[in-house]
């Protein structure tokens, strides 16, 4: 029986030792991975920085492009109506001949059906 009792003594000894082990071991595991998600949080923060950097400059270039396209359409229509005042039975004639197209190919769709 002594020995029961001494082999079970050295049996707690030894679970207390791999717990105290194992309490050591989560410490720096949690440690660890406190270090490596702050990191990763620090690299996600800096990519939705750089992120709202490239969103502003692609904003910032639509609206240069909006207003170049803006100013081309108003110099265009200055442009044709001058053109129009200067020549206008030409596009009387050219707005006819169009509707004249459109009209014949709206009727001959019709008579199709």
């Amino acid at each position: 029986m002594g020995t029961d009792n001494n082999s079970s003594k050295k049996f707690e000894e030894a679970l207390q030792l791999l717990n105290e082990a194992a309490r050591e071991k989560k410490e720096e595991i949690q440690q660890l991975f406190g270090d490596k998600y702050t990191h990763i949080r620090e690299a996600v923060q800096e990519a939705a920085a750089v992120q709202g950097d490239r969103l502003n400059r692609v904003r910032q270039a639509a609206g240069d492009a909006l207003e170049l396209g803006g100013e081309r359409v108003k110099q265009a229509a200055s442009d044709l109506d001058e053109n129009v005042k200067e020549n206008p039975w030409a596009y009387i004639g050219g707005v006819a001949a169009g509707a004249l197209l459109l009209g014949f190919i709206l009727g001959a769709s019709r008579n199709n059906r």
